[in-house]
């Protein structure tokens, strides 16, 4: 099953950079690919967030169940609702010096056939662009606030 994680440091303290990340739809100007990021519902510890992005011309939904653990600076996500056959990661934040390493991990598996095994790859390239650019994002977001 496909992976894809990202890391990148970000000059602010994990508290902070945690928190800009609970902030899901705030970060949707960063997420190229996605058309709609919608927050159902934010009961605190978890979350419920409705996204619609597009691959390569098809539009691809999903609902993904967010977990917060604000004392571990941490968060657990999956989908069980929506195109992905497999939909899971986690968020961490690491203190790193004055700053946070922000950790993004990323499982999944997307079977549509539109997508066949050959283009499989690119969908890869597309999901490990993605996450890069929302932790692009979140330090931009933090770094500019």
């Amino acid at each position: 099953m496909p992976e894809v994680m990202s890391e990148l440091y970000i000059p602010k303290p994990p508290h902070e950079v945690y928190a800009a990340a609970r902030d899901l739809a705030g970060l949707k100007p960063y997420l190229k690919d996605v058309e709609t990021l919608e927050v159902l519902e934010d009961h605190g510890s978890t979350s419920r967030t409705r996204f619609v992005a597009v691959a390569m011309g098809k539009k691809v939904h999903w609902i993904e169940d967010e977990r917060w653990f604000d004392a571990e600076f941490r968060n657990e996500f999956d989908s069980k609702e929506g195109d992905f056959d497999v939909y899971r990661g986690s968020w961490t934040f690491l203190p790193e010096g004055q700053g946070t390493k922000a950790v993004l991990k990323l499982e999944y598996e997307l079977n549509i056939p539109i997508f066949g095994g050959l283009l499989q790859k690119l969908v890869r390239k597309l999901m490990q662009e993605n996450i890069d650019d929302l932790l692009r994002g979140l330090k931009e977001r933090c770094t500019t606030a």
